[in-house]
This record gives structure tokens, C-alpha cells and sequence, in this order.
């Protein structure tokens, strides 16, 4: 049973991938700024999973684009559940114009905040719980408009592009702390995966919450060793 923290916890990725981990017998913590969004995330587990949940799945408000607010409830939280041992973050958001200029300040600054500011605020205060797990992970949802972006989704797609980034060099310091240390290698047991989707929904090109939820749950209960620095393609036309 492990230890994991799911961000942007009240979207429906969140709450479905929520009730997923509970339902795995993973210890789950919920964080999202919208505390009535949370309250009733745990109600809806609750009425679902039985007593155990109140065990299981613990919520938190906080506003993750403060890095030290972040560093606090990632201290709650390890205090709270004995340790750390994943984060899945699905803090999202979407900005976009019909043309290349119409890529303004204003929806930089909210995309660089949510997608990118979040992402690093989040990891830095886990990093050393992850590295130290036996079954670390760290998942984030990246979008397919990185591989081809178009004019009036430039904002967007350099942020996505951004997290992916951070993403792999978070990997890279998992390879380089197990695997790949120079003196002393050990099995890798900590990952940095991102997932790719076009968009979340029910669209015919679409990747459902409940699918996304599922494959989260594989990722956290998979082989590090391949995992880590992956790109996981779960677009609905994909091969698996």
C-alpha cells in the first residue's frame, strides 16, 4: 500500500482517479484549493468504499502556485500518513486564441502558473519522499498539441511543453539517485511518466476520466525500471 498525493483533486480526472487508488488499497491524499469540491470528493468515496475511506483518503486545501504553502501541506500530509510515496497531478487549464498574436501576457501568466509553476512547486517538496520509496511515482498529464502546435494554441502548448521538460529531468534525477549512480547502482524504484491525451472528455478523440484513472493506477502499481521517463500514450487510438 503506498502513499499518494492526487492534485487538482475535485476536477472528474481527480475524482475518478481518487475513488481508483482507494479502491486499490492505496492511502490517497486529495488537494485542491476548492474545499467544498474536496468535502464532497469524500462524501461521494465515502458512501461508496464504506468506513475504511476515512482512513484512506484525507483532503487538503491549498493553493499550489505557492511554493510554500505547497511545502506546508506536503508536510501535513507526510506527517499525517507515515510518508510519501506518489504524486499525480492534474492541475489543468486552458487558454487560447484563434491566432498566434492572440497568444496574450494575461493567459501566460495563468498557464505558466497552473500548468508549470504547480508542477515544480509540487515536485520539489516531494522529491526526496519519491526517491526514497520503494515504489515512487510521479504522473502528469501532458496534451498530443505539444508534438504538433498550432498558432493560436502556442501559449498552451509551450506550458504543457514546459511540464514535460520538468518531467523528464525529474527522471533523470530519479535514474541518476538508483540506476544510474555511478559508485553504487541500485534497482530503480522510483518514475517520472507523463500520459498523453488530445483532450479530456467523452469525444470520439477523447481520453475518458475513467480511462485515465485505470492507467494511472497501472502506472503507480508498475515496473519503475521501464516507467520512468516514459511518455505514456492514452489518446483513444493508441496502442497499448
Amino acid at each position: 500500500m503506498s502513499v499518494v498525493i492526487v492534485t487538482g483533486a475535485t476536477g472528474a480526472t481527480g475524482r475518478a482517479t481518487c475513488a481508483a487508488l482507494v479502491a486499490g488499497g492505496h492511502q490517497v491524499a486529495a488537494v485542491d484549493r476548492d474545499a467544498t469540491g474536496l468535502a464532497a470528493i469524500l462524501a461521494e468515496i465515502e458512501s461508496s468504499s464504506g468506513t475504511g475511506t476515512l482512513t484512506a483518503l484525507t483532503t487538503h486545501t491549498c493553493d499550489l502556485t505557492d511554493a510554500a504553502a505547497t511545502r506546508d501541506v506536503v508536510g501535513v500530509i507526510r506527517a499525517e500518513h507515515g510518508g510519501l510515496d506518489g504524486l499525480v497531478h492534474l492541475v489543468g487549464g486552458w487558454r487560447g486564441g484563434a491566432s498566434f498574436t492572440e497568444n496574450v501576457d494575461e493567459d501566460w501568466l495563468l498557464l505558466r502558473s497552473l500548468l508549470v509553476d504547480t508542477l515544480r512547486n509540487t515536485t520539489l517538496a516531494v522529491h526526496d519522499d519519491l526517491a526514497a520509496s520503494d515504489a515512487g511515482r510521479v504522473v502528469v498529464i501532458t496534451a498530443a498539441s505539444v508534438e504538433k502546435p498550432t498558432a493560436g494554441n502556442a501559449n498552451y502548448a509551450a506550458a504543457k511543453a514546459a511540464g514535460e521538460a520538468w518531467i523528464l529531468a525529474l527522471a533523470d534525477s530519479f535514474r541518476s539517485l538508483q540506476s544510474g549512480h555511478a559508485e553504487s547502482p541500485t534497482p530503480q524504484k522510483a518514475a517520472a511518466v507523463t500520459a498523453v491525451v488530445n483532450y479530456i472528455g467523452t469525444g470520439r478523440t477523447a481520453t475518458t476520466p475513467a480511462r485515465l484513472a485505470t492507467s494511472i493506477c497501472e502506472i503507480i502499481d508498475g515496473d519503475a525500471g521501464v516507467l520512468n521517463g516514459a511518455r505514456v500514450d492514452l489518446r483513444p487510438d493508441a496502442t497499448r
